[in-house]
Parts: C-alpha cells; structure tokens; sequence
C-alpha cells in the first residue's frame, strides 16, 4: 500500500518549499513606496483580497496626515494598492526591556488618535507595530474596520475590532 505522504521523490518525504499563503497579497517594495497586490492570486482569494484592498484604502484614506502610519499614493487597479514605506522594525525583534515608557505612551496615544478617527487596527501584533527612533509606526490596515460601514451595528462592529 502506497503511504499518503510519498511523493515522486520517495516515500514520507515532504515538499522541500512551503507554497506562498495564495490568501495573501504578494508585498513588494520599489522605493519609499509599498505595492499590496492581490492581482496574481487565484479567483477566490483575489476576491477576498479586493474586499482586503477597500478595507485598508479606506482605513488609510482617514487616517491621512497621522503620523505613524502610511500614506495612500494610490490604487491603480482593484486588487492593487500603493502606499508610502514607514521606517522601523517589528517589535518583535527589538530587545525586550529596550523600549522606552515614552515609546508605549506615543504607541497609546497613536492607537487613540486612530480610534478618534473611527479605524480600529483589527489585526495590531508584533509584525504590525513597528519601532524606529522611539516612535511607534503601525502597518497593514487590511483587515481595519472604518466606522460607517454598517450603520445599524456602528458602535459595536468597531469595539469588537478595537479588541483585535
């Protein structure tokens, strides 16, 4: 009996490369600019990158200006978005006890001024949030929620996504 796991390379061994996540965008950077495209995915995820790239222009639209997060440049086509490049690495490579109080209380108060603004991050770890000089940066709006989506459920829509 031939196992599950054999493959034309012998048998229980596994694929040498893990295929790219096709639910998510291919992210490149050309410049100071950050190309989000969902274009090249397969039907179904290309969809839900559609609905991905709406949510994270609206996002971005409303939070123009905010220092911390980055600028829509454009969408050139449904599936595809162009936004300015912020500096930092993830706080998840930073050396724990490294941070300053001051960099969480200008991360507080940039989660705040968003909040203010009606978008709740709804995807905010350690990949997300970003350090450089001591000041926060956050990145990938895909699945924010913008208040004035669902009007009925408004208020409870958004508090479900602030806890995200």
């Amino acid at each position: 009996m031939k196992s599950p796991l054999s493959t034309e390379h012998g048998p229980n061994r596994l694929v040498p490369y893990a295929p790219r996540n096709r639910w998510k965008a291919i992210v490149r950077r050309e410049g100071d600019t950050i190309i989000k495209d969902y274009s090249s995915n397969p039907l179904i995820p290309k969809l839900y990158g559609r609905i991905c790239i709406n949510w994270e222009a609206a996002a971005l639209e409303r939070l123009e200006g905010l220092h911390g997060v980055p600028t829509l440049l454009e969408k050139p086509n449904p599936f595809m978005l162009k936004m300015s490049a912020v500096p930092g690495q993830p706080i998840s490579k930073i050396k724990k006890g490294s941070l300053s109080e001051q960099y969480f209380q200008r991360l507080v108060a940039l989660f705040s001024a968003m909040h203010a603004r009606g978008v709740a991050h709804g995807d905010a770890h350690q990949r997300n949030i970003l350090v450089h000089n001591d000041f926060p940066y956050l990145v990938d709006f895909s699945t924010a929620y913008v208040k004035g989506r669902v009007p009925l459920i408004d208020n409870y829509l958004f508090n479900c996504f602030v806890l995200l």
